[in-house]
């Protein structure tokens, strides 16, 4: 097969900004156990975007939850990027203030979303949400 050269870059060469990797995701297919742009799950999204970034991830959301980052105890209202938000079985990854972004079997796509529409939704569906989770990451 044929790769253009300008999509070529060195192996060592490692994103920055995981959150950006998975906005980048927008509208690729909902696939239970995916993790590539023809299809993905929520812990496929966040493992691909973290390992864009040269860090390892658990392939699971049960086992994310446990493994990565710090929890808070906090306000929604004061979660920022890259913040990870929880339910049984299922992770976001927070965009900002106000919104995140997840692969979910709601939109069967990558989506951006309220985060307080999310809680709210998932919450209408029988799910709280488990824990909100804090990456220690270079900056």
């Amino acid at each position: 097969g044929y790769v253009p050269a300008r999509h070529l870059v060195s192996i060592d060469n490692r994103e920055r900004d995981f959150v950006a990797v998975a906005e980048r995701f927008l509208g690729a297919p909902y696939l239970w156990g995916g993790k590539t742009s023809l299809g993905l799950d929520c812990s496929g999204l966040l493992q691909v975007a973290l390992g864009a970034c040269g860090i390892a991830s658990p392939r699971d959301s049960t086992v994310q939850e446990k493994a990565l980052g710090q929890e808070l105890s906090i306000p929604h209202s004061e979660l920022r990027r890259g913040d990870l938000v929880f339910w049984q079985r299922h992770v976001a990854i927070v965009r900002d203030a106000a919104s995140l972004v997840h692969a979910n079997a709601f939109h069967m796509a990558v989506a951006f979303e309220p985060i307080a529409q999310a809680i709210a939704r998932i919450r209408a569906a029988g799910s709280e949400v488990t824990s909100m989770r804090r990456l220690d990451l270079p900056r």
